[in-house]
């Protein structure tokens, strides 16, 4: 018996949308334009496990894994410009079909981070902090935390890119003694400030951990999070302050 295709409602195309940032995630078009003053979308939802799969399709995708069990739920659909999900559709691949899974993972991950974003608060006094932070770092002037007393090694695993554990290694051992400067000072004007901020971020970071098992993740939600909640502060400053709370012990 064949599945009857449903169309995503309005609401959910937005949420489809949103997701992938308004670009196709296989080629970076723009999925929505305007014309004539009007805006157009170029975009349509593509099933990632295949709606009716052929004999060959069930064949190569036999054992693969599924975002969702109804091929017609939101978490089997993906946003995609015309010409992508066509050539994703013609012929199928199981490759092709493990970068859409892995990557639609990925962002229905993101998205239920996000969902908790609201539920977890940090202090505002921490937006001092970060700006002062992008303020002072055109002069330059930092004392460099020794190498001998980074934790970073011995807390990191292999799901943290080397890229990124490279520039967390950077940031502790530029600014972590200049941030820590920086809440001593702020916990002269405003008593517990730091005890209170690390406490939080050290609270959200565990909710994370409870459903992330990547620390790349983990690290990439907990800069986003303090980035959103300080009105978008810029994130590299961001991963700064949780740079500073992986070597103070509160995160990883």
């Amino acid at each position: 018996m064949s599945n009857t295709r449903r169309n995503p409602t309005d609401n959910e195309s937005a949420m489809l949308l949103s997701e992938v940032e308004n670009l196709c995630p296989l080629c970076s078009i723009t999925l929505m334009y305007e014309k004539s003053g009007q805006k157009k979308k170029r975009f349509e939802a593509a099933h990632i496990y295949p709606l009716n799969p052929t004999s060959i399709e069930a064949e190569i995708l036999k054992g693969e894994e599924r975002l969702h069990e109804d091929v017609n739920h939101l978490n089997n659909f993906i946003a995609l410009c015309r010409r992508c999900h066509k050539q994703f559709d013609h012929p199928r691949t199981v490759e092709e079909y493990r970068k859409l899974y892995n990557l639609k993972k990925m962002l229905i991950a993101r998205a239920e981070a996000r969902d908790k974003y609201h539920d977890y608060q940090i202090e505002l006094e921490i937006k001092q902090i970060i700006f002062k932070l992008i303020e002072d770092s055109h002069e330059g002037n930092f004392s460099a935390l020794g190498m001998n007393a980074l934790k970073l090694d011995e807390k990191s695993d292999d799901t943290l890119t080397g890229i990124t554990k490279r520039k967390i290694r950077n940031d502790i051992t530029d600014y972590y003694i200049y941030i820590r400067e920086q809440f001593t000072l702020l916990d002269k004007q405003e008593p517990d400030s730091f005890e209170l901020i690390a406490s939080q971020i050290r609270t959200f970071y565990l909710k994370l951990k409870k459903t992330e098992t990547s620390q790349q993740t983990v690290y990439e939600q907990l800069t986003e999070w303090l980035s959103k909640k300080t009105e978008n502060s810029t994130k590299d400053a961001c991963g700064i302050i949780i740079s500073f709370f992986i070597q103070n012990c509160e995160v990883f």
